[in-house]
């Protein structure tokens, strides 16, 4: 079964000259330090739902994706203008790949998004976004399969052990 952050990470994989991480805040700020520019930070989900029908157990994370570039200390409105106009391109790049993808509903309508400087160690300009993703494919349901078998299975592959 592949995760909403593999799906995801798939997506930004095809974008070309970003650095992802996944991560917290906290420690995204200190591997941010030692990573090139610019950079998608795909920000642990606090939150969600989990959608049930007959067949799928789907997930549905509220997530932040966070698009972002150096900035000089001292920056003036004109290159920050820039940095962010840049963001939003990735961010913009991003939606539109996601949609092309066909891994989570179709996105469209209004996407909040927000700007901030200094947010991390680094000087970055930031641009990010919220979006609550949806998957189109989630963990199929086979009646007569054991429930302890099928998480077991699951579970196994997110530690990297054979099943």
């Amino acid at each position: 079964m592949t995760t909403v952050e593999q799906k995801i990470k798939s997506i930004v994989d095809k974008m070309e000259g970003l650095t992802y991480v996944f991560d917290n805040w906290q420690t995204a700020n200190l591997r941010l330090d030692k990573l090139p520019f610019p950079a998608v930070v795909n920000v642990l989900p606090v939150s969600g739902r989990f959608n049930l029908n007959k067949n799928q157990l789907k997930d549905y994370p509220n997530c932040l994706i966070a698009f972002m570039d150096k900035i000089d200390f001292d920056f003036d409105g004109t290159e920050a203008d820039q940095k962010v106009e840049l963001c939003k391109s990735y961010a913009k790049e991003f939606i539109l790949r996601l949609n092309e993808s066909g891994l989570f509903e179709y996105i469209e309508g209004d996407i909040y998004y927000s700007t901030t400087y200094d947010g991390l160690d680094s000087n970055v300009a930031i641009v990010a976004i919220e979006l609550q993703l949806k998957e189109r494919q989630g963990l199929l349901l086979c009646y007569g399969k054991a429930i302890g078998e099928i998480f077991k299975k699951i579970r196994d592959s997110l530690y990297g052990r054979e099943g």
